[in-house]
C-alpha cells in the first residue's frame, strides 16, 4: 500500500516537470519565431557590401537657377549745352542767334540785372527787349527782393533762356553767392538753358575777364574770375578804350593758363558757343572784330578771329 503511494506521488511530479519543461520550450521557440519575423537584415557573407556611387546630375541634383533679368534703360537725348557771348553792345543779331538755339514757341526767360544793381531802368530795358523774343520773361531782382531759395533755384534752373545784363561785376558775384544764384547757374547751363550776356554778363560765364573794377577813386582793371561754364579768357570792349585794350597785355603775362584760349571782343560782336565750342560769330554792323588768342610754347599769339556763320 505504501509502495503503491509511493508510486503514484513520483508519476504525478515526474508529470508536473514534464508540463513546465514543455511550456519553457514552447515559450523558447514563440520567442524565436517572433524574432525572425521582425527582423529584415542582410546575411552576413564576412565582407562589407559598397553601395554604387553616384554623380550628381547637374539636371536633376542642383537647383536651377534663373539668371537675373537685365534691365536695359533707353539713353535720354544728350544734353546740349549753349551759350551767347557778347562783347558789349548786344543787338538784335545776337539776341536772334540766342532764341533760335530754343525749340520752342515764348521759351521761358529769365532776366538778371544784379550787376546793375536791379534798378527799375534796367530791368525795363532789358525785359522790354526779351519780350520781343517771347512773353513770357521774368526778371529775377536779387538787390531788392527776397526769394524762397527752393523758389530762386527753380525759376532759374528751369528756365529755357537766362540773359545777364552789364554793370559791377564784383557786386553781381558777391550777391550772387550769398544766394548761390552762381551754383544754379552752373547747374542751368549743365541741363542745356542758353546762357546769354555781354560785359559783366559776359564775364560771369567765362573763366576769366578783364573787367574794370569800380574802386574810389580811379577804376581798377584786372581779371574777375566767373563761373567758368565757357571755358576761355574773354576781353569785352576791347575797342573802347586803352584801359579794355589791355586785355592784351595781361594775356600776354599769362604764362601757365588754365586754359590756351582767349578773345578780345569788339561792341556788337558775340560768339556763339555749342557744348563749349564755337559755332558762329556774330557782328552786328558787319565791321566789328574780333581777335582770338592761343597759347602755344610758353606765349601768347594773336590773330583776327575768322567769321563763322
Amino acid at each position: 500500500m505504501k509502495a503503491s503511494v509511493k508510486t503514484a506521488t513520483a508519476v504525478r511530479a515526474s508529470a508536473f516537470l514534464i508540463a513546465i519543461l514543455f511550456v519553457i520550450l514552447a515559450v523558447a521557440c514563440l520567442a524565436a519565431c517572433t524574432g525572425e519575423e521582425g527582423e529584415d537584415t542582410l546575411p552576413d557573407t564576412g565582407t562589407e557590401t559598397a553601395l554604387p556611387e553616384t554623380t550628381p546630375d547637374p539636371a536633376t541634383d542642383t537647383v536651377a537657377t534663373e539668371p537675373p533679368e537685365e534691365t536695359t534703360e533707353e539713353p535720354g537725348e544728350p544734353v546740349v549745352k549753349k551759350a551767347v557771348i557778347s562783347g558789349g553792345g548786344a543787338g538784335s543779331k545776337t539776341y536772334r542767334a540766342a532764341f533760335d538755339l530754343i525749340d520752342k514757341k515764348n521759351p521761358k526767360v529769365i532776366v538778371l540785372c544784379t550787376a546793375g544793381r536791379d534798378t527799375v531802368e534796367n530791368i525795363n530795358s532789358y525785359v522790354g527787349t526779351m519780350r520781343g523774343y517771347s512773353r513770357n520773361v521774368e526778371a529775377i531782382a536779387l538787390s531788392t527782393q527776397l526769394y524762397d531759395p527752393a523758389e530762386l533755384r527753380e525759376k532759374i534752373v528751369t528756365a529755357d533762356l537766362i540773359i545777364v545784363g552789364g554793370g559791377q561785376s564784383e557786386y553781381m558775384m558777391d550777391t550772387w553767392k550769398q544766394f548761390k544764384v552762381d551754383e544754379y547757374l552752373v547747374e542751368a547751363y549743365n541741363k542745356g538753358v542758353v546762357c546769354i550776356g555781354g560785359s559783366a554778363g559776359g564775364m560771369c560765364w567765362t573763366y576769366c575777364a578783364w573787367n574794370d573794377f569800380y574802386e574810389l577813386p580811379d577804376s581798377v582793371y584786372k581779371w574777375f574770375y566767373g563761373i567758368d561754364v565757357i571755358p576761355i579768357y574773354y576781353g569785352p570792349h576791347f575797342s573802347n578804350s586803352a584801359l579794355w585794350a589791355e586785355f592784351d597785355s595781361a594775356i600776354r603775362k599769362e604764362t601757365s593758363p588754365k586754359y590756351d584760349i582767349g578773345y578780345a571782343m569788339e561792341n556788337g560782336t558775340a560768339l556763339v558757343f555749342i557744348d563749349g565750342k564755337i559755332v558762329k560769330s556774330i557782328r552786328e554792323a558787319g565791321t566789328e572784330h574780333i581777335y582770338e588768342y592761343k597759347f602755344s610754347n610758353g606765349k601768347w599769339a594773336r590773330a583776327e578771329f575768322a567769321y563763322i556763320d
